[in-house]
């Protein structure tokens, strides 16, 4: 059995692929390096060979050399070039989620991860997040790993409303964040926060009384709304219409994020949660006050989600506990 990939990912194990393919057209791990599974890894992550060499700890040509015994071993071309970088066939993405979840059993096995110096780490974390979430937990997560990991790098992927988690379980992102309320098998998630979701107004909005619209008003007002792959978990017309109710919506916008600046000077009626207003550059023009209904809105919980596979990685508990403190209530400022 060839040799498994060591504490150092960068000793390269000099044995040929000849005849990898057994009678049965199997392919013969006895003559497989685990190594170029490792590498195979970092550029899936990576898509590009000076990137994935720094990952790795190799050598751009060693990197090319190892691309080129994989396309031999599993017989595809693997990557292409493409916009943005290198694009996977079809095969690689077949192969990503078993050969990262067997390298993350084997790393757990040798105990290669067990420690983590954040300090002197070189490493790359994908996080899957909403647009919104670049602004409620991004910026504050940015500043922590440049105060305490200088070597760490961070690699922000869009998602959808709930498209975080299926990235993760598709091994497209490490962590993932965003109301997630149903979770794929092998993976775990911890709560970040809670937060509501409360109408909001311009304080100069003339069916005002009292600092709310009654429900009459409400119901009668030019609505504002996010399109519905973008919703952030709670589907507020089906609310009303369960209770014979319906609102006129006059405007979809794409994320909430535009939702506050839309309503500022206008009579229309909006919903966002009372987090992201608090963010708002002008928020002191706004107006935020719970939705005229009679039956309570639940409140949004906010999670990260990781795989199984993750961990025990000491690097991803690093990363996830940085992401808490991210997400938590910032410190007073002084």
């Amino acid at each position: 059995m060839a040799a498994l990939a060591t504490r150092n990912p960068s000793i390269v194990i000099h044995r040929t692929i000849n005849a990898v393919h057994d009678a049965r057209g199997m392919i013969d791990l006895s003559r497989v390096d685990l190594n170029l599974l490792v590498v195979f890894d970092a550029l899936m992550a990576e898509r590009q060979v000076t990137r994935a060499a720094a990952q790795v700890r190799l050598t751009q040509p060693a990197v090319s050399h190892a691309l080129r015994r994989l396309r031999h071993l599993f017989e595809d071309e693997l990557f292409t070039r493409g916009p943005g970088g290198m694009q996977p066939t079809q095969r690689a993405q077949d192969l990503h989620v078993p050969v990262r979840a067997a390298l993350a059993h084997v790393r757990a096995a040798l105990g290669s991860r067990t420690s983590f110096d954040p300090a002197t780490v070189r490493r790359r974390f994908r996080l899957a997040m909403t647009e919104v979430m670049t602004l409620e937990v991004l910026p504050r997560l940015v500043s922590l790993v440049r105060q305490r990991a200088p070597g760490v790098d961070l690699a922000i992927l869009g998602s959808g409303a709930g498209e975080a988690g299926e990235m993760v379980a598709a091994g497209a992102a490490d962590i993932g964040l965003g109301v997630l309320p149903q979770l794929a098998d092998g993976l775990l998630s911890q709560q970040l926060y809670t937060d509501a979701l409360a109408c909001v107004v311009d304080r100069r909005h003339p069916l005002l009384r009292d600092g709310r619209l009654g429900l009459g008003d409400y119901l009668a007002a030019a609505h504002v709304t996010v399109a519905g792959p973008r919703h952030v978990g709670i589907e507020l017309d089906e609310i009303l219409a369960r209770l014979g109710m319906a609102r006129r919506v006059v405007a979809v916008l794409p994320h909430y994020v535009a939702v506050p600046a839309v309503i500022l000077g206008t009579d229309l009626v909006g919903h966002v949660r009372e987090r992201l207003v608090s963010l708002h550059a002008r928020r002191d023009e706004l107006l935020l006050f719970p939705p005229p209904i009679p039956v309570p809105v639940p409140p949004l919980r906010f999670l990260q989600v990781w795989h199984t596979r993750d961990d025990r990685d000491a690097g991803h508990r690093w990363m996830r506990a940085l992401v808490a403190e991210a997400a938590g209530d910032p410190p007073p400022e002084a």
